[in-house]
């Protein structure tokens, strides 16, 4: 499911037919949180609402806003990646900027 968004900072997951899964640029959401993308991103792939899906219950929003971040100095944090199982979809946060949701995840 694909939605459109009004909101000039929110980013609109675009699917990726040859990896099968929806992708974000998440560096392209200005200084919306990556916390806060992931649950955006989240909603408009499975239709849910903010009550259903619940980061809090996965990881610890601040903490995963501070693993991606820039270094106290500006500059950027290189390597490493987190992945974790979100409102039944796979949510995998690459270090290179790329939010992927896979909604067909299989635990």
């Amino acid at each position: 499911m694909r939605q459109e968004s009004d909101d000039p900072g929110r980013v609109v997951p675009e699917y990726d037919s040859e990896r099968r899964v929806y992708a974000v640029d998440y560096e392209k959401t200005g200084d919306t949180e990556l916390s806060v993308t992931v649950v955006h991103a989240v909603m408009d792939v499975t239709g849910r609402d903010p009550t259903q899906v619940h980061l809090n219950d996965v990881v610890q929003p601040d903490a995963l806003n501070a693993i991606f971040e820039d270094k106290h100095d500006g500059t950027p944090r290189r390597g490493g990646d987190l992945s974790f199982v979100l409102a039944g979809c796979k949510v995998e946060i690459t270090n290179d900027g790329e939010l992927l949701i896979d909604p067909s995840f299989e635990e």
